[in-house]
């Protein structure tokens, strides 16, 4: 079975991602797995083997070496933040009806929209914690804070 270990991503979380792809890659059994370290970066998508970096094909998610495509039966994501962790890659591989691990990508870009989710929580009676919104540029008034949360802030 050949697997595409998936790290990288474009956020500042790019370096975490590569060390959980790295973990990933050192303990997948061997003698079930053909697995390969696929980086996905603001500066290209690449399959590395060694040290030699193979373009992926993004119109199958596939890579050539040799003259001979490879493909993949299964993606294992590890990217923390864009693309991987907000549902866009998810998307992705479903239209190209190539299996991957975690959540779909409703699930994915939901979640990591916390204002979105709390929204959807809300309509479920799910409890949530007491919070409210910031956006950028919002005068913030900290007694009106401690007066609606409550301290100590957790």
């Amino acid at each position: 079975m050949n697997v595409a270990v998936v790290m990288g991503g474009y956020s500042d979380e790019s370096v975490i991602s590569l060390r959980s792809g790295q973990l990933i890659l050192n303990h997948l059994d061997k003698s079930k797995y053909r697995a390969f370290e696929i980086h996905i970066l603001k500066d290209g998508w690449y399959c590395l083997i060694g040290s030699e970096k193979y373009p992926i094909n993004k119109a199958d998610f596939s890579f050539t070496k040799d003259n001979q495509t490879l493909k993949f039966d299964v993606v294992v994501n590890t990217i923390h933040g864009t693309p991987g962790e907000d549902g866009h890659l998810q998307a992705y591989w479903e239209l190209l009806e190539l299996p991957y691990t975690g959540c779909g990508f409703y699930q994915s870009s939901l979640t990591f929209n916390k204002r979105d989710t709390l929204s959807v929580l809300s309509k479920f009676n799910i409890p949530k914690a007491k919070s409210i919104y910031l956006t950028k540029g919002d005068v913030v008034d900290g007694r009106k804070i401690e007066a609606e949360l409550g301290l100590p802030f957790l």
